[in-house]
């Protein structure tokens, strides 16, 4: 795979490459994107893989200030994850049962189907009624609004591995994991212009959501202990916002470290099958990072993706339209 090439050799020819090569002073003119790559360089390799780590900036407190969004995103994640700490002592099966039907309404439908593949990528068109329901079981997720998840998906696109990427595990894999979202200041100056989804931000429905986010996400957890106290807050809410957070993580880091490249795009993406199963399909990350517009990820029969499941049922219901898939040719184009 070119990831593995030598200086020198054909199959380093690719875009992400000649970056990597200028960052790691191997060979490469440092010009153009790789010249603003400052900070640890390199800093270390990321485990079992051959991925060199060069972070701008340290992670907490070498060579960076803490704004006050900092703070409020670091207190949230120390919050969430130690309510974790009372799942053993919550557990009923009917809080297990609210954390799988949760999980999959915001992970599944909420994340990958809606947020994901329907907003950010356009791979196919329902009616407004269900785009706004699975949207509002995105927002759900506690992952931010759509306007705000679907431009900071479409900028790492748009970025994929450059230093403009807001989660590239070239500045590590803590760093491509959570750490971009601890570090306001950074980030943002690579995705606060919103431009890029202004499909988005003149629709009524996203502006409201946008302005009125905070009150969504803490009448989600009220409702859950009015209606099964303690435990369905515990394992519905804080578990589930936790562990879908670290699904939706994975595909981010992990799907750019460790798996297979079939097809050749020019970044670091993988296809893992780990994240695949857990994160409903989005683990087939190579192919979607080759087909970005594909509904279908999982594009080999064997690569199980519960998510094209779900938007093939709405088409054979007639709720799914204009569904986009890559065609044979396409694939055969890009094929390693």
């Amino acid at each position: 795979m070119w990831r593995r090439a030598l200086p020198g050799t054909d199959s380093a020819a690719t875009a992400a490459y000649p970056l990597w090569a200028a960052v790691h002073g191997r060979g490469g003119s440092g010009s153009g994107d790789s010249a603003q790559w400052r900070g640890l360089r390199p800093s270390h390799q990321v485990a079992f893989s051959d991925i060199i780590a060069s972070p701008k900036r340290g992670a907490f407190l070498k060579d960076r200030t803490w704004s006050g969004l900092d703070v409020v995103y670091t207190a949230h994640m120390v919050v969430m994850h130690a309510a974790c700490l009372l799942a053993p002592a919550t557990f009923s099966w009917s809080a297990l049962a609210c954390f799988a039907v949760m999980y999959f309404l915001t992970g599944c439908i909420g994340i990958t189907f809606s947020f994901h593949r329907q907003l950010s990528h356009k791979s196919f068109v329902t009616p407004k009624w269900l785009e706004y329901a699975a949207a509002y079981c995105g927002v759900l997720a506690v992952q931010g609004d759509p306007i705000e998840w679907v431009s900071s998906h479409r900028h790492h696109h748009a970025q994929c591995d450059t230093p403009a990427d807001p989660h590239t595990p070239y500045e590590g894999f803590w760093w491509s994991h959570m750490g971009w979202l601890l570090d306001s200041d950074a980030t943002l100056a690579r995705v606060a212009n919103r431009s890029n989804a202004q499909d988005m931000a003149s629709q009524a429905f996203y502006q409201f959501i946008a302005k009125t986010y905070p009150i969504h996400v803490v009448a989600s957890a009220v409702a859950l202990f009015a209606l099964g106290g303690l435990p369905w807050l515990v394992w519905g809410f804080c578990v589930r916002t936790v562990w879908v957070y670290h699904i939706t993580w994975l595909v981010n880091s992990a799907a750019h470290c460790w798996g297979s490249q079939p097809f050749a795009t020019g970044d670091l993406s993988r296809n893992n099958g780990v994240v695949a199963a857990l994160a409903f399909g989005e683990g087939w990350h190579n192919n979607h990072h080759a087909f970005e517009f594909s509904a279908r990820h999982g594009l080999e029969w064997w690569q199980f993706d519960m998510t094209w499941v779900v938007i093939r049922a709405l088409q054979a219901l007639g709720l799914a339209t204009k569904v986009k898939l890559p065609s044979e040719a396409q694939m055969a184009r890009l094929r390693v």
